[in-house]
């Protein structure tokens, strides 16, 4: 399908949508090459907790794991770990070259291009900066990125060590997202649904724990999500709207914040608080945009060329995949990939 030359697909990035995308280039026997600045791929994904409980609550963890191990096995495209773009070639005809740069030990490879596809993902939003909400100074306080890895490794009683009777959990939605005061003013996408299926999949795993969520606006979509909530219910998960304020240990270790209850300030005390953090862009996203020339939209992510073609950027010969153009849930970061490759099809059958 390429021409004679046999220039190669260059996707920038491991995670989930650099895969998927991988994936979908290896099915049609199109050559890639994958540049991934850490060691391993996966990205944030593979961090993740499956979620299943009694059944498949649809995280989609396991997609990652998948993806890899057939791009890992690809006849046609080559991976290259620890290393990132260092510069690109155009001519007339779209880009011609590109260097990829081991981080270790600056050395760098050429590589013939035919396009490129930046898939660099997302970086989570550190709420050490927040104080009154005490992540990195107080006991007990974690992310929800902290909560899946500590879930991924089976170590879910590590919120109970004391062995109490009952362990009261609080998720805080919306840390890193909708606030202007940081420039993220917008929705991360993923959290309210990741926060539900947390909940559910500690509530099976272990009787003592009990848990609140508390939100700005609730992002349901699709019909799984509101179904779940309606599950989580059920199962006694509290939802209460509008986020707490200032956390504050109490002398017998409780973790006490002021909610509000039909109009009424109240303290409520709970054992541990997940922080479910935001998206934000890649700390590697303007370095990309300054070697590509793909340009960045004002939160910093990647611009698309219209709200109907999500899948290339604002420049010809560069695809867009993921997160990296906008909070994404990982679902969404696969339709992503299959958009961006059938963009890549459609633009290789018309050059032709």
């Amino acid at each position: 399908m390429l021409t004679s030359d046999e220039r190669k697909i260059l996707v920038v990035g491991g995670g989930l949508a650099g895969l998927a995308v991988g994936k979908l280039l290896s099915d049609n026997r199109i050559p890639f090459a994958l540049v991934e600045k850490a060691d391993k791929l996966g990205g944030h994904s593979q961090n993740w907790a499956c979620m299943a409980t009694e059944g498949c609550l649809s995280c989609q963890a396991c997609l990652v794991f998948d993806y890899e191990d057939e791009v890992a096995s690809s006849q046609v495209g080559q991976i290259y770990l620890g290393h990132e773009l260092s510069y690109v070639e155009r001519s007339s005809q779209g880009f011609r070259k590109a260097r990829i740069r081991n981080i270790k030990n600056g050395q760098e490879t050429e590589l013939e291009v035919y396009s490129i596809v930046i898939a660099v993902g997302f970086d989570i939003f550190d709420p050490g900066g927040k104080s009154f909400w005490g992540y990195g100074r107080i006991d007990g306080i974690m992310t929800l990125a902290d909560l899946n890895y500590m879930m991924r490794l089976g170590e879910i009683e590590k919120l109970n060590p004391s062995r109490k009777d009952i362990v009261d959990l609080a998720f805080f939605q919306c840390v890193g997202s909708r606030d202007r005061s940081i420039g993220c003013n917008y929705c991360s996408q993923y959290c309210c649904g990741a926060a539900i299926r947390a909940a559910l999949k500690l509530i099976h795993e272990r009787r003592e724990l009990r848990c609140s969520i508390f939100y700005i606006d609730l992002q349901l979509p699709g019909k799984t999500l509101p179904s779940l909530m309606e599950e989580a219910r059920a199962k006694g998960v509290r939802f209460l709207q509008g986020v707490p304020g200032e956390v504050w240990v109490a002398k017998e270790g409780k973790l006490k914040v002021f909610t509000e209850v039909e109009g009424i300030n109240v303290v409520e005390e709970f054992d541990r608080i997940i922080l479910s953090v935001g998206q934000q862009p890649s700390s590697s996203a303007a370095r990309i945009s300054d070697i590509t020339g793909a340009p960045l939209n004002a939160f910093g992510f990647f611009e698309t060329r219209s709200l109907t073609d999500s899948a290339r950027a604002a420049v010809e010969g560069i695809y867009i995949a993921g997160s990296c153009s906008g909070p994404a849930t990982m679902p969404d970061s696969v339709l992503s990939a299959g958009r961006v490759v059938s963009a890549i099809i459609a633009d290789m059958n018309e050059a032709r």
